[in-house]
């Protein structure tokens, strides 16, 4: 038995070493093939001049089997010596090429996206520029931040892109207040003239979106007032103030039936002290009612004074001032004096609408005189000078539409056409 296996171990070994000779004659063969190198190494050389991607491949691959089949051969050392230098090179700049035509792809479908005002491929390729190549095409968030405004101001409104629209103008404040450097304050047609006039627009956007698509006023109501206080188109677009009336107006309206439902308690014979406790409700009520009211007669005159006077925005400004006109008589049961309300009041600062409003408690009437008297208390009635229309409500909408259009991340920005005010 031990002669057999010594036998077969000697045979293994045999093969073994034949296999190794095989291998070495292969590897002699290969460098004395003096064809075969010329050809490849004449074959690299054709490729090395071609610069597009499937080339440059074809190059370093090219390279690298040259170097596997005649690496170690001497005859072939000038160029193996030369291939182990520059195929490295090659593969980092390929990487280089690579990258950068993926960015101009990009680019260019977020370009031809915004031309053809397809804002779902807008986003879309405009989230990926942000997230791959943020820091260079930062600009992007004003594109990305303003579409839902013209969108929403639509009729029939269009709202789909208006939760990305919130994000992006966020992001955008965030990064304006944040001090970072931007080339240009949007692209074209979403361009901004300067920082200020960028926050104003993207605080507007906000407030405009938070107002007429997701019906949260109170919500909205900071934006729109950061909008009138920064030197932008914003802080003269009446559209901002009429916005900040229409949530006063509304809550006129809610004050006022709420009065109407206090009154509706009084009753003849209550104790003369549960009718003072409800007297004394009814009076704090309608001090809030005069209050909220003037506050929305202040956000109302202002976007009147500021709509345009041309027989173009005849119509948006008469509507304006029915709707101040309404108010007046609420608070002062009259219309005489209005215009010189609004004058007085538009020459003052615009009050901050995220303070509390201030009641405003009128000097109670003078009772005449009588002779008579009576063991009963009567209801007594203390309401607004002239009852709201709950169904009144005042326009929220201008004749024209309130935003600007369009945008864009581009390899090469182009010049910047500033986005006009509203009217």
């Amino acid at each position: 038995m031990k002669t057999i296996f010594r036998y077969a171990n000697i045979g293994l070994l045999t093969a073994v070493i034949f296999a190794l000779g095989a291998v070495a004659g292969f590897a002699q063969d290969a460098c004395a093939d003096a064809d075969a190198q010329t050809k490849m190494g004449d074959e690299f050389r054709a490729l090395y001049p071609l610069k597009d991607i499937d080339n440059r491949k074809k190059t370093i691959d090219v390279g690298k089997q040259f170097l596997e089949k005649y690496g170690a051969c001497e005859s072939a050392k000038e160029l193996a010596d030369y291939l182990k230098k520059t195929i490295p090179v090659l593969e980092e700049n390929l990487k280089k090429t690579q990258a950068a035509s993926e960015k101009a792809s990009l680019t260019a479908r977020f370009d031809a996206a915004l031309k053809a005002k397809n804002w779902d491929e807008v986003y879309a390729s405009g989230k990926e520029i942000l997230a791959k190549y943020g820091d260079e095409f930062r600009v992007a968030v004003f594109v990305l931040g303003s579409i839902g405004l013209d969108e929403t101001a639509k009729t029939p409104r269009v709202t789909k892109w208006n939760e990305d629209t919130l994000r992006y103008a966020k992001m955008a404040i965030a990064d304006l207040e944040a001090n970072k450097a931007f080339k240009t304050f949007g692209l074209a047609p979403f361009t901004y003239k300067n920082k200020e006039d960028a926050l104003g627009w993207m605080n507007y956007t906000i407030g405009y979106i938070y107002f007429f698509d997701k019906n949260d006023k109170k919500q909205g109501l900071s934006y729109l007032y950061k909008a009138t206080q920064l030197n932008s188109d914003t802080k003269t677009n009446p559209i901002v103030f009429q916005s900040i009336g229409s949530y006063y107006f509304d809550e006129v309206k809610k004050l006022a039936t709420e009065v109407t439902e206090l009154e509706k308690k009084q009753d003849p014979n209550a104790t003369p002290e549960a009718a003072k406790l409800l007297v004394d409700q009814i009076k704090a009520k309608v001090a809030m009612v005069n209050g909220t009211a003037e506050a929305a007669i202040d956000a109302y005159a202002r976007a009147y004074k500021l709509a345009d006077p041309t027989p173009k925005g005849k119509a948006y400004k008469d509507s304006l001032y029915k709707t101040i006109s309404d108010l007046y008589s609420v608070r002062f049961g009259k219309t005489e004096g209005i215009d010189t309300f609004i004058a007085s009041t538009t020459a003052k600062p615009m009050p901050n609408p995220l303070n509390p409003v201030t009641p405003i408690s009128d000097p109670e009437p003078v009772a005449p005189v009588t002779t008579t008297t009576t063991s009963t208390t009567p209801p007594v009635t203390t309401k607004p000078a002239s009852p709201i229309k709950p169904a009144a409500t005042p326009g929220v909408k201008p004749a024209t539409p309130p935003g600007k259009s369009g945008a864009k991340p581009q390899a090469v920005v182009k010049k910047a056409t500033v986005r006009k005010k509203a009217a």
